[in-house]
């Protein structure tokens, strides 16, 4: 509903489109605080996700943050699969790099943005899921992220898979071996002064398109 009545008429204005899906995030989980009421709600683990693996002494890998690791790597995989080796994924680049000259060939360009929307958006669904066994669950879960996310895109190149990978698994290092040093806030700020250099050099991040679509 959302991709039918707001998104779709923003394609091709991408600072609108990120305004107005905020502004739609703001108002849905209003709604959900409205609804449900404001209060976390804590989701117990299982018993398997208890507990941890002792690296080093004061360094222990929690047993649920590892299960997280592997089941975003699995929804990674998965979603590779569904764009480099299914008509779907070759209809949705090819809506992507050139959105004309796929409508000219028969491709039904607005069903295939639905479908993508789709797919987003089941992708965060299933991100809320992996988060619920970290933290409690709530109106806002997952709202702390949103700069980190917007960082990694900007950092990795927009529509990019093997971008955001790197910059997701390069920024949340780099976060981590800073934080003892310098302090969480601190190192945030060194890594947002870098990702702003960066960008002045590479407006494209890691991973620049190629092709028509780079032209374009």
């Amino acid at each position: 509903l959302l991709e039918l009545t707001v998104v779709r008429k923003l394609y091709g204005r991408p600072l609108e489109t990120l305004l107005a899906t905020f502004g739609a995030s703001l108002l849905l989980m209003q709604a959900v605080r409205s609804a449900f009421g404001a209060q976390n709600v804590e989701v117990a683990n299982p018993d398997w996700m208890s507990g941890g693996i002792t690296v080093l002494a004061g360094l222990v890998l929690p047993f649920n943050r590892i299960a997280i690791l592997l089941f975003g790597s699995f929804v990674l995989l998965l979603v590779w699969v569904l764009l480099s080796r299914t008509r779907l994924g070759l209809w949705v680049r090819a809506v992507t790099q050139n959105r004309q000259r796929a409508a000219g060939l028969g491709v039904a360009a607005p069903r295939i943005d639905l479908l993508a929307f789709a797919l987003g958006s089941g992708i965060a669904g299933l991100g809320g899921c992996a988060l619920s066994q970290i933290g409690n669950v709530g109106p806002e879960l997952g709202q702390g992220f949103i700069v980190d996310s917007f960082m990694v895109v900007v950092l990795g190149g927009v529509g990019q898979l093997a971008g955001t990978i790197t910059a997701a698994a390069g920024l949340g290092l780099a976060n981590k071996a800073l934080e003892p040093v310098a302090g969480a806030v601190l190192a945030k700020i060194v890594v947002l002064v870098f990702i702003i250099l960066f960008i002045q050099r590479r407006p494209q991040g890691l991973f620049a398109l190629r092709g028509r679509a780079a032209d374009d």
